[in-house]
């Protein structure tokens, strides 16, 4: 059974269930039936702390749009509950940046950040852009 967590503080709005549907047809279409993945929307400074923590990246580096940690290459610095199958990853959005690339595109957030969520989805299943 799929398993879809969306965290998000109040000052970023969006349609969770939107998120989740996004993720799971990711999943479906590839074959992936029992998993957990988090998303999570979050702030340009946390965003740029995970870059300087796990990436390696400096300060002044510019904030990234999407992050995905997947759990196999992780060193457990992620909570993993254990009620459901395998913890396939994190998918983390940064809300400031997705709201540039919705202004700039003319597009609506929730579609932008269903798109970033489905890019770092297949980022946890090792598909990468070339």
């Amino acid at each position: 059974m799929l398993h879809i967590f969306v965290t998000r503080q109040s000052r970023y709005p969006a349609d969770g269930k939107a998120l989740k549907e996004r993720v799971r047809r990711v999943l479906v279409d590839r074959g992936v039936t029992d998993v957990q993945v988090s998303i999570a929307l979050v702030g340009a400074r946390k965003m740029k702390d995970l870059a300087v923590k796990y990436l390696g990246e400096k300060e002044d580096d510019e904030v990234h749009e999407v992050l995905s940690f997947p759990y196999a290459e992780s060193k457990n610095d992620f909570i993993t509950p254990v009620e459901s199958g395998l913890h396939l990853g994190d998918v983390v959005i940064c809300y400031p940046e997705a709201r540039k690339i919705a202004i700039k595109r003319n597009r609506m957030m929730d579609d932008v950040l269903g798109e970033l969520a489905e890019h770092g989805t297949l980022h946890l299943l090792g598909i990468h852009h070339e």
